[in-house]
């Protein structure tokens, strides 16, 4: 299996400053404008941008008693690089009272002026927490000065309280402290604790720590099953992380195969409910494919990458893995025509995709596109270094 070099962005404010600038004069604008202004999602919109417009119109209309659960978020840092993208720098500050008039579409006046005094504190800050206005919703939910060490979760906030904790900037280990004592406080209701402790198992899931807190994580959410069979498919895709940092790939595929039956056994019949199942199935499916993928079957993860781009072909996450996925198949034209779809949708993750293509071009001997390619995801975000087994350190220029 081939491995492509991975992509690592260089951290800290004064890249991310540099970041923003190049953005902004890369002639890459973001094609979908909901996070920029909340206006109406087009034909090129993500899924995600999809359910933040529809809570964000169920806030201002005062009816998310309406709203179904919801499973994916974008990043608060999404509308930061959208704006850049579109070379507006003047609507990526962290204040919603001066985001620039002609960007806002009237939901947004209407959302801002509904978040300040919202019926629905969990909802409200959801909302804001994905238009990347992390301090408003701290605001919200009563959380201007909190410290994870002593927090004590509100019962009826909890999870969203969790959430606003994670964007601030706190020691991961007092972040993740925190959830276990929520996860084992018998105040909170069992689906909070479900997903405090959930995360925890997530959290260290993706940095490869099989740690005692992700097995205590596990043990308590395993004693707190639900009914609902979206949270049966969370719950089981999340619990697969402990097998598959033993190296169990057996009991890791069958519990993400519990979590594929689960999805199927919800049957939506509104609108809104078939948004909500395929706002849980997209993760599902990504989790699959890249398991896939990490487990050394790179031809069953462009399989499974095929549920993605049924989903949500409009994502640049489904682009990303179905890529990712091509090059290590050795898949080199059909890896060059994922990675042209995602440069297309435009914004900051293009610049991967540009870098990605531009490798898979240089396989197929094609150097002056590659060039090329490499040039544009230089343009895009010249902080990263890219290094792997093909490629050791590399600035294209």
């Amino acid at each position: 299996m081939v491995v492509p070099p991975r992509y690592l962005p260089d951290p800290g404010p004064r890249a991310l400053a540099v970041r923003l600038g190049a953005l902004a004069t890369a002639g890459v604008p973001v094609r979908c404008r909901v996070y920029v202004g909340l206006h109406e999602p087009g034909e090129t919109s993500p899924p995600h941008a999809v359910v933040t417009h529809t809570i964000a119109r169920h806030l201002a209309a005062g009816t998310t008693a309406a709203l179904p659960r919801f499973t994916t978020s974008s990043s608060p840092m999404q509308r930061v690089y959208d704006a850049a993208s579109l070379g507006r720098v003047d609507a990526i500050g962290g204040d919603m009272a001066v985001f620039p008039a002609d960007l806002a579409s009237d939901l947004w006046s209407r959302v801002r002026e509904r978040s300040v005094d919202p019926d629905d504190r969990v909802t409200a800050a959801d909302l804001l927490l994905r238009l990347g206005y992390q301090r408003h919703a701290a605001d919200v939910l009563g959380m201007a000065q909190v410290d994870p060490r002593t927090h004590v979760f509100d019962p009826t906030t909890a999870v969203k309280q969790l959430a606003v904790l994670f964007w601030h900037p706190h020691r991961p280990a007092d972040l993740e402290a925190l959830a276990l004592r929520g996860a084992r406080d018998e105040r909170l209701p069992a689906d909070a604790r479900r997903a405090i402790a959930l995360f925890v198992v997530v959290r260290n899931g993706r940095r490869g720590d099989d740690t005692p807190p992700l097995h205590e994580a596990a043990a308590l959410a395993r004693a707190l099953p639900p009914a609902d069979g979206l949270a049966r498919q969370s719950l089981h895709r999340a619990l697969a992380f402990v097998p598959f940092l033993r190296g169990d790939v057996v009991e890791t595929f069958r519990l993400l195969d519990l979590a594929s039956r689960a999805q199927l056994e919800v049957r939506p019949t509104t609108a809104l409910d078939r948004l909500a199942w395929a706002d849980h199935a997209f993760p599902l499916h990504e989790t699959i494919a890249r398991t896939h993928l990490r487990t050394g079957s790179p031809d069953r993860a462009v399989t499974a990458s095929d549920e993605l781009v049924s989903l949500a072909p409009h994502d640049h996450r489904t682009w990303a893995v179905r890529g990712d996925a091509l090059l290590a198949a050795r898949r080199w034209p059909e890896a060059v025509e994922a990675f042209d779809r995602a440069v297309a949708l435009g914004g900051r993750p293009a610049a991967r995709a540009a870098f990605l293509r531009g490798w898979a071009l240089d396989r197929l001997g094609r150097r002056a596109d590659a060039t090329d390619s490499y040039r544009l995801s230089h343009r895009i975000d010249p902080t990263v270094t890219a290094t792997g087994s093909a490629c050791t350190t590399s600035r294209p220029g």
